[in-house]
């Protein structure tokens, strides 16, 4: 029993850590560190709301402010409810399905170093910089990038042509 107060109050203060602040309300609606952090990282990948002045974290909140207010008259507007809105929403979320995708099959590519080194070895001679040959430890990581691009286009390249051949396709050009 004695065990237990200490744990139910270590959990406590972790969850209180955890738990976002409000730094404004508007109309009922909490606008939280959680939400500026998302802004924040948008704007400056790797920064967070706690990390920046007071000037500029007043800022921050005063855009979350402004947004959450333009929110609420969009959303009484009924602009949502128009055909145009409707399709227009539609395509970004087929583009948005189709980006993800595309990230999941990318990640799914691997380079080993083996062919990161076989690639600089037959590309020394372009692989420089002010005129001097880049270490291979150096120019690594962005020679596995260029493969594993590479390694997508043609994986795409293959998707393509085969979804290609097992669907009718009609160009009308």
């Amino acid at each position: 029993m004695t065990y237990r107060i200490p744990l139910m109050l270590a959990t406590a203060v972790t969850f209180a850590l955890a738990a976002p602040t409000t730094l404004a309300v508007v109309n009922g609606q909490a606008i939280t560190s959680t939400d500026a952090n998302a802004l924040i990282v948008k704007a400056i990948p790797g920064a967070t709301f706690d990390k920046l002045d007071p000037k500029m974290k007043r800022q921050v909140v005063d855009q979350l402010v402004n947004q959450a207010l333009i929110r609420g008259v969009v959303l009484k507007s009924g602009i949502q409810s128009t055909p145009q809105f409707q399709m227009t929403y539609a395509a970004l979320k087929n583009d948005l399905a189709v980006d993800m995708w595309m990230k999941q099959q990318m990640a799914k590519i691997t380079v080993s170093e083996a062919e990161a080194k076989e690639f600089y070895t037959a590309n020394k001679e372009k692989i420089k910089q002010n005129g001097k040959a880049i270490p291979f430890d150096k120019a690594k990581m962005e020679i596995m990038q260029l493969i594993k691009i590479e390694k997508f286009k043609a994986y795409m390249g293959k998707t393509t042509e085969s979804l290609r051949a097992a669907s009718k396709v009609e160009v009308k050009l």
